[in-house]
């Protein structure tokens, strides 16, 4: 029960690396606060363990299997997606090695994951944001 005494029925929550760790935790605390989830993963059967978690504190996945530094096949899917209230841009990772060994191909990794395809979503997902600013949204 990490946000019980917050209100965020109405609002849709959408968590890049949802499947595991941190990105897993902040789901489950923001469903349990009333929002609607669309899970980003590359790992389907992480996002189903998800939605039978979710499931439990009365929640809705909407699970979006996608690797996101792959910019076309996160874009089609993410225009799919019809308002966005909160991005919990949480996808990352990490390579440790010693600062004078680290390899070309690690550093290129990490920076594609970590800043362009962070930089991606949030500028996909702002973009969604701020068309849907002009719309009023009537809730029930």
């Amino acid at each position: 029960m990490y946000l019980k005494k917050i209100n965020l029925r109405n609002k849709v929550a959408l968590v890049t690396g949802a499947g595991k760790g941190i990105g897993r935790a902040c789901s489950i605390a923001l469903a349990e606060a009333g929002a609607t989830i669309i899970g980003v993963s590359r790992t389907g059967s992480d996002l189903d363990k998800l939605q039978k978690d979710i499931k439990k504190v009365k929640g809705k996945l909407v699970k979006i299997t996608c690797d996101i530094m792959d910019y076309e096949d996160l874009s089609s899917k993410l225009k799919k997606i019809k308002k966005v209230d909160i991005l919990v841009n949480n996808a990352g990772t990490n390579i440790p090695e010693p600062f004078e060994k680290i390899k070309q191909t690690s550093m290129n990794y990490l920076v594609d994951l970590n800043m362009k395809a962070a930089f991606n979503i949030a500028q996909l997902v702002v973009l969604k944001m701020l068309k849907n600013k002009k719309k009023r949204w009537i809730y029930n």
